[in-house]
C-alpha cells in the first residue's frame, strides 16, 4: 500500500527547501550543557525524518524531551525535573540549556533560540524547574544580528529569537498500553486491599465483609461485563454509578483501519475504538478487533496491535500541519516487517502534513531504508559523556552496538596485494564500525576463476558479495542492463558476456551450461549479467602494484597502465630496499608498507575508498 522507497525519495527531492515545505522546522540543536550529553554536541536535521541510535543511557530520550520542549508554550521540565535522589547540577552562572536552529523569513537566514533551566516564582510558589528563552550568549557561539533600529522582525524580541510556534506530538510506545495491560500487569493487587480491609475489620471488632473482587481476574470479569455494555450500545451513553463508563466509542474510520492492516500486515474488517474509566479508574484505551476469523479484545491482542493502532490513530487525527512527533522507541513488540511498514507510513506522513520526525531506537529494521545523515548514533567519551556521530550507516549504527557482527560485506580480490590495498583503502574510512563491516578475502586462480566458477556460486547467496578485480580486466565503462537487452537477442547474451566482462561462466543449468534447457541458460545469463552489473567493479589501476607505485612516487612513465610491468617494477624496488632479491610475498609486504606510509594522498585509493562505500549504500535497498 505505501512505498517505502518511494516515500523515502521523495522526501530526499525536497532537500534544501525543508525549512519552506515543514513549518517552523528545527534545522538542529545543540548542548553547550544538558544532561549527560558532551559539552557542544549537535545533532543537525539534515532529513525530515531522524533516527537517533545508541546504547541505554546514551541521551536519546533526553534529546527527545529537549525537542519536546523546544517550541513556545512547551517545557523540557515537564519530564526532567529535579529531586532529592537526582538533584539537577548548574554550574556558576552556567545553567543547564539547549540550543537550536530555525529559518526566519524576516531576517531570511537560520537563527537560534536559547532555552535555560532557570529558578522561577510562579503560581504563588517556587518552580525550580521553568525552562525560559534567553537572550543570546556569545559565550555559547550564538551570534548577535546586526538589526536597524527601530526595525520589528516577525519572531524577534529585544535580544533573542522567539521559540518556534508548533504542535509537539509526543509518543513513548513503551507506554502504549491497553487498559487491560495496564491493570492487569501494573495494577494494585486486589488481594492486598482485601487483606487489610480484613485485618481492619478484625482490628475494630467487625465482621469483614464478603469481598466479590479476591483478585485482578475477579475485577476483569466484572469490568468486562460493563465493557460489553458500551460495545453493544457502539455510543457512550451507558453509566455505572451515575458516571458514564466511556468517553469515546467508535469505529476506526477505513484510512485508520487501513493504515493498521497495513503496518501489521493483518486484513481487519474493523476495529472499535473505546476510551472508558474501568479497571479501578485507570482506564485508558480498549480496542476490539474484528477478523474474518472472529472478534478479539485487546486483552488477547498483541500488545504492538494496540501500540499501532494508538500511534496511527493520535497521527492521522493530527489537523495541524507542521506539528513536529517524536517518538520514543517504536519498535517495543513489532516485529522487522510491521517496523518497516511503520517507518513507510511514517515517511508519508511526513510529506503529507509536513511533519518533521525524530525517533529513539534500538532496532536496525527501523532505520535500514534512511539516508546516512538521518542516522544519529550516540557514543561515549572517555570521560563518560555522550556525544553525537552526525552521519552513518545503518549497518554500522548497530556495528556500535553489538547488533551486528563484523563482515557484513565480503569483497573478493585476485591476490594477496591487492587484499593489502583493499584493507588500505578501508583504512581511509573515519568510522571504525563502518570499517569492520567489511571482510576481504583473495582466491586463487585469478580473474578467471571469480568470474567463471566463483560468481555462479555468488550468485545464489545471500551474503552481500563485492568482487574487485585489477583494472586490467576491465573490457567496458558500463555492463549492459539486462533489463534493456530484447528477448530477440537471447541468443547472443554468451557474446555479450564475453565482450563486456570476458568470462565464459559455468552456470548451473540442466544439461550443462554449454546446452541443456534453453529457457533455464537465458534466464541464468541474464541473472549473470545483472548480478555483475550490481556486485562487480574494477580497481582504478591496471593492477595494485601500479596503485602503490603511483602512491609512493616510483612509477616510471613507461610502466603506467602496464600490469606486468608495474610487477616487475614493484619487486625491484623491494629488492633495492631489502639488499636482497624479495620473493613474492616480501614484495607484497613492502608494497603495503610504501602504499601506508603514503595512503592520505593517494588519489586511486580515495577512489577505491569511494568505491567500498557506495556499494555499501546500495545494498541497503536490496
Amino acid at each position: 500500500m505505501i512505498d517505502l522507497k518511494k516515500e523515502i525519495e521523495e522526501l530526499e527531492a525536497l532537500r534544501g527547501k525543508y525549512h519552506i515545505v515543514f513549518p517552523a522546522y528545527i534545522t538542529h540543536i545543540r548542548f553547550p550543557r544538558y544532561k549527560n550529553m558532551a559539552s557542544g554536541a549537535r545533532i543537525d536535521f539534515d532529513f525530515p525524518i531522524t533516527a537517533l541510535v545508541g546504547a541505554n543511557g546514551s541521551g536519546k530520550t533526553s534529546v527527545l524531551n529537549a525537542l519536546y520542549g523546544a517550541p513556545k508554550r512547551q517545557s523540557t521540565g515537564e519530564y526532567w525535573f529535579s529531586t532529592k535522589v537526582d538533584p539537577i547540577e548548574e554550574g556558576e552562572g552556567s545553567p543547564n540549556r539547549f540550543i537550536y536552529g530555525h529559518y526566519s523569513a524576516g531576517f531570511k537566514k537560520v537563527v537560534e533560540t536559547r532555552k535555560a533551566r532557570v529558578r522561577k516564582f510562579r503560581n504563588g510558589r517556587d518552580d525550580p524547574n521553568y525552562w525560559e528563552p534567553t537572550k543570546e550568549s556569545p559565550g555559547d557561539g550564538m551570534v548577535v544580528p546586526s538589526l536597524e533600529p527601530g526595525k520589528n522582525i516577525q519572531g524577534r524580541s529585544l535580544d533573542r529569537w522567539n521559540p518556534v510556534t508548533r504542535k509537539v506530538l509526543y509518543i513513548n510506545f513503551r507506554k502504549e498500553l491497553s487498559a487491560f495491560d495496564k491493570y492487569f500487569y501494573f495494577g494494585k493487587n486486589p488481594a492486598i486491599e482485601a487483606a487489610r480491609a480484613t485485618a481492619a475489620a478484625k482490628k475494630a471488632g467487625k465482621v469483614a465483609s464478603g469481598r466479590r473482587i479476591l483478585t485482578k481476574m475477579d475485577q476483569v470479569r466484572l469490568d468486562a461485563g460493563l465493557l460489553a455494555r458500551v460495545i453493544a450500545s457502539g455510543n457512550t451513553s451507558e453509566k455505572s454509578h451515575n458516571r458514564k463508563i466511556a468517553t469515546e466509542n467508535r469505529l476506526l474510520a477505513p484510512d485508520e483501519l487501513k493504515v493498521v492492516s497495513f503496518i501489521l500486515g493483518r486484513d481487519y474488517i474493523e476495529a472499535r475504538w473505546i476510551r472508558h474509566r474501568l479497571f479501578k479508574g485507570d482506564g485508558g484505551i480498549s480496542i476490539v478487533f474484528k477478523t474474518e476469523y472472529g472478534r478479539y479484545s485487546e486483552a488477547f491482542a498483541g500488545s504492538g496491535e494496540v501500540a499501532v493502532a494508538s500511534c496511527v490513530v493520535q497521527v492521522l487525527n493530527e489537523k495541524k500541519k507542521g506539528t513536529l512527533l517524536l517518538l520514543d522507541e517504536p519498535e517495543v513488540s513489532l516485529h522487522p516487517g510491521a517496523q518497516e511498514r511503520l517507518l513507510a507510513f511514517l515517511a508519508q506522513t511526513a510529506k503529507r502534513k509536513q511533519m518533521q520526525i525524530v525517533f529513539s531506537t534500538h532496532s536496525p529494521h527501523l532505520i535500514s531504508a534512511l539516508p546516512n545523515d538521518a542516522i544519529k548514533t550516540f557514543h561515549q567519551l572517555q570521560d563518560g559523556a555522550f556525544s553525537i556521530i552526525s552521519s552513518t550507516h545503518p549497518y554500522a549504527a548497530f556495528r556500535r552496538l553489538g547488533a551486528t557482527h563484523g563482515g557484513k560485506v565480503l569483497v573478493i580480490v585476485e591476490d594477496r596485494l591487492a587484499k593489502l590495498v583493499v584493507q588500505q583503502a578501508l583504512a581511509l574510512i573515519e568510522d571504525e564500525a563502518t570499517r569492520q563491516l567489511f571482510r576481504v578475502e583473495f582466491v586463487s586462480g585469478g580473474a578467471s576463476s571469480i568470474l567463471n566458477t566463483r560468481i555462479p556460486v555468488f550468485m545464489e547467496s545471500s551474503e552481500h558479495i563485492f568482487v574487485l578485480l585489477d583494472g586490467d580486466q576491465k573490457k567496458i565503462d558500463q555492463i549492459q542492463d539486462p533489463d534493456e537487452i530484447p528477448e530477440a537477442q537471447n541468443n547472443q547474451l554468451g557474446q555479450k558476456i564475453s565482450a563486456q566482462i570476458g568470462a565464459n561462466p559455468e552456470l548451473n543449468i540442466d544439461g550443462g551450461s554449454g546446452g541443456g534447457n534453453h529457457e533455464q541458460r537465458i534466464a541464468s545469463q541474464r541473472k549473470y549479467l545483472a548480478w555483475v552489473r550490481r556486485c562487480l567493479n574494477y580497481i582504478p589501476t591496471s593492477c595494485p602494484e601500479e596503485l602503490v607505485l603511483l602512491a609512493a612516487g616510483k612509477m616510471l612513465a613507461d610502466q603506467v597502465g602496464n600490469a606486468p610491468k608495474c610487477k616487475v617494477r614493484l619487486q625491484a624496488v623491494a629488492t633495492e630496499a631489502l639488499g636482497r632479491e624479495a620473493g613474492s610475498e616480501e614484495t607484497d609486504r613492502y608494497g603495503e608498507f610504501l602504499l601506508a606510509t603514503n595512503r592520505a594522498k593517494s588519489k586511486e585509493l580515495a577512489v577505491l575508498t569511494l568505491q567500498l562505500t557506495a556499494f555499501l549504500a546500495a545494498i541497503r535497498a536490496q
